[in-house]
């Protein structure tokens, strides 16, 4: 079984900086172009399943990629961003001036950091790593599965396969509206590719 795991494209949040958990902002018009882009590289590689985290950005690609490769859209809440709390929205800036604690702790020490009033990558890693368990259960092993997922959401799972602390986590970088493909059988699970970007046209860079 191979997975694509596909990063949504830019959002106006995206472009401003601001932490963009699982608010449901919409793709702008470049996040729109890179998810053609995606749609019509996907269509060439023939997947026989198509998921996608239900927020909305994920599903604008999903629904792109769905009519290029005609299969639906199954909707996996376990694919979801990182629940930031009361960080939805904010600028790093402006979460080194009112949470400063957190802030030092997410740059030096973000294994140890619960999002006020959300999430901790622990557990964000937790469901969607269990989503993706999910899935191979689920699916023929011959099969390609493309996810449609967010950032640090696509890094927890990279993260765990590779047996690669949290503590980690921020030595790993991941381009909007990028593919890092897996393949999983009965022996063991690879990363094959991880954010990989050159079905993106310059302009979409």
């Amino acid at each position: 079984m191979k997975f694509l795991l596909v990063r949504h494209g830019e959002t106006e949040w995206n472009k401003l900086g601001r932490f963009q958990g699982q608010q449901d902002i919409a793709l702008n018009e470049l996040g729109l172009a890179q998810a053609r882009e995606t749609a019509q590289e996907l269509a060439a590689l023939k997947p026989t399943a198509l998921y996608s985290s239900p927020l909305y950005r994920t599903m604008q690609v999903a629904e792109e990629i769905s009519r290029a490769v005609g299969l639906p859209v199954i909707k996996e809440e376990g694919f979801k961003e990182l629940r930031l709390g009361d960080l939805e929205g904010v600028t790093g800036q402006e979460m080194q001036k009112r949470w400063p604690q957190v802030h030092a702790a997410w740059r030096n020490k973000p294994a140890t950091v619960v999002m006020p009033n959300g999430e901790s990558l622990a557990q964000l890693q937790a469901r969607a790593w269990g989503a993706l368990l999910k899935l191979e259960k689920y699916q023929e092993e011959s099969d390609l599965v493309v996810v449609v997922s967010h950032n640090f959401a696509i890094r927890c799972i990279v993260a765990k396969l590779l047996g690669m602390p949290l503590a980690h986590f921020h030595r790993m970088s991941l381009s909007l509206s990028s593919i890092c493909t897996l393949e999983s059988n009965k022996r063991s699970r690879r990363l094959v590719c991880y954010n990989s970007t050159s079905h993106l046209s310059p302009e979409s860079r």
